[in-house]
C-alpha cells in the first residue's frame, strides 16, 4: 500500500513537471510571435512616417534654395520633381516609387528617367502627391501591407507647378 501511494506521487510529480515545461514552451512561444508582430508594426511606421518625413525635408530644402518644386508622372504614379541650379546647370532630383521602393535620382534637366535607375531609399508601395494653387504639398505613402500615412507641407514661395 504505501508503495503504490510512493508511485502515484513520483507520477504526480513527473506529470506536474511535464505540464510546467509544456506551459513555459507555450508562453516563450506566444511572447516571440508578439514580439515579432510588434517590431514588424513599428518598422512599418517608421518606414512610412520616415519616408513622409523625407519628402518633406527635401521640399524644405529646394524651397530654401530657391529651387523649383514640380509632381510629374512615371510608368507607376506620381514623382516629387525638384529642380535646382548647381554652377550655371539645371538639375533635377526626381523621388518616385518604382518596384516596391521609394527612389531617388539626380538628373540633367529635361533628360529621360529610365526604369531602375533611382537609389533605393526604403520601400513603399505607392506615393501620391497632389500640388494645390495656394501652394499646399499633400502626400499620401501607402506601404506592402496597404497601410496609407498622410502628410502635408507649405511651399512658400511661388516657384511651384504642376506638370502633366
Amino acid at each position: 500500500m504505501r508503495r503504490e501511494r510512493h508511485t502515484a506521487e513520483i507520477l504526480f510529480v513527473i506529470a506536474l513537471f511535464f505540464l510546467y515545461t509544456i506551459c513555459a514552451l507555450l508562453l516563450s512561444v506566444m511572447v516571440a510571435d508578439a514580439y515579432s508582430r510588434g517590431a514588424e508594426r513599428s518598422e512599418r511606421n517608421y518606414n512610412m512616417r520616415t519616408s513622409v518625413l523625407y519628402l518633406t525635408e527635401k521640399v524644405r530644402q529646394t524651397t530654401g534654395a530657391e529651387g523649383e518644386i514640380s509632381v510629374r508622372q512615371t510608368g507607376e504614379g506620381d514623382a516629387l520633381v525638384l529642380g535646382m541650379l548647381v554652377e550655371s546647370e539645371q538639375y533635377e532630383t526626381w523621388i518616385y516609387v518604382e518596384d516596391g521602393y521609394l527612389r531617388e535620382v539626380l538628373l540633367l534637366q529635361g533628360a529621360d528617367i529610365s526604369p531602375g535607375i533611382g537609389q533605393k531609399i526604403m520601400p513603399l508601395s505607392s506615393l501620391v502627391l497632389e500640388l494645390g494653387p495656394e501652394g499646399l504639398l499633400q502626400i499620401s505613402v501607402t506601404d506592402q501591407t496597404g497601410e496609407i500615412y498622410d502628410g502635408k507641407v507649405f511651399l512658400e514661395r511661388a516657384g511651384r507647378r504642376n506638370a502633366p
